[in-house]
């Protein structure tokens, strides 16, 4: 049985061996903020099914075990954000994320606002610098402010990806995240039921330095460790 370091050790090779042709050099993901929308697009039920399906991920040993010492912090965002995980790992995280209390009024999409928090959280920070950003609705508090904070991100070698929630009001939500969100990849999720397995696939492409549609399949190779 091969001992946990050497295990990590040949999963980042696997990894990055699967991936060399369409993606850079594979390295750690040192600090990653989780950026989520519960702006008042999104219902009770599905704000309360992406809580828990982050705590279930941040809980599980597979997605422990791939991030490693990776650092997360939880940002929550609808007019305004809110830290509401500040670093820690991420099983600590997925504990915090749990303890969440009751939310008040929900306002609007200020996804440029969660940016900034998110900008703010990793300055100083040294590494492969990540923030995810899920969601389903466009930017409608300040639209500069968002295309500020991309091309900060842009500039500072911080990478964006994102998780568009598809809906009735704005079925292509994931373009949209592509042209004025991201500067990395989106994942879609065409059903609120499809969204843990979605997050799933988007953590293990990050730790995997890769993007959707590359040759690597990070799950299997996590599951093969064991």
């Amino acid at each position: 049985m091969r001992s946990r370091t050497a295990l990590r050790g040949w999963l980042a090779g696997a990894i990055c061996g699967a991936s060399v042709l369409v993606s850079p050099p594979c390295a750690a993901l040192d600090w990653l903020v989780l950026v989520i929308d519960r702006s008042k697009s999104i219902d009770d039920r599905e704000l309360t099914l992406q809580r828990r399906a982050y705590v279930r991920l941040l809980s599980d040993a597979s997605v422990i075990s791939a991030l490693g010492k990776t650092q997360v912090a939880i940002v929550e965002f609808d007019t305004e954000p809110q830290i509401v995980v500040d670093w820690t790992d991420a099983q600590s995280a997925a504990a915090a994320y749990q303890r969440k209390g009751p939310d008040g009024l929900r306002g609007q999409t200020g996804i440029g606002s969660a940016l900034t928090t998110a900008l703010a959280l990793l300055t100083g920070k040294s590494g492969r610098l990540v923030i995810d950003v899920s969601g389903d609705g466009k930017e409608n508090v300040d639209a500069a402010l968002l295309s500020d904070m991309r091309a900060a991100a842009a500039e500072r070698s911080v990478e964006i990806n994102g998780l568009a929630i598809l809906n009735q009001e704005t079925p292509e939500i994931d373009r949209y995240y592509s042209r004025q969100v991201v500067n990395g990849f989106v994942l879609p999720v065409e059903e609120t039921s499809d969204f843990e397995n979605a997050l799933r696939r988007k953590l293990f492409y990050e730790v995997a330095g890769t993007a959707p549609g590359a040759p690597a399949d990070v799950s299997a190779l996590v599951a093969a460790r064991r």
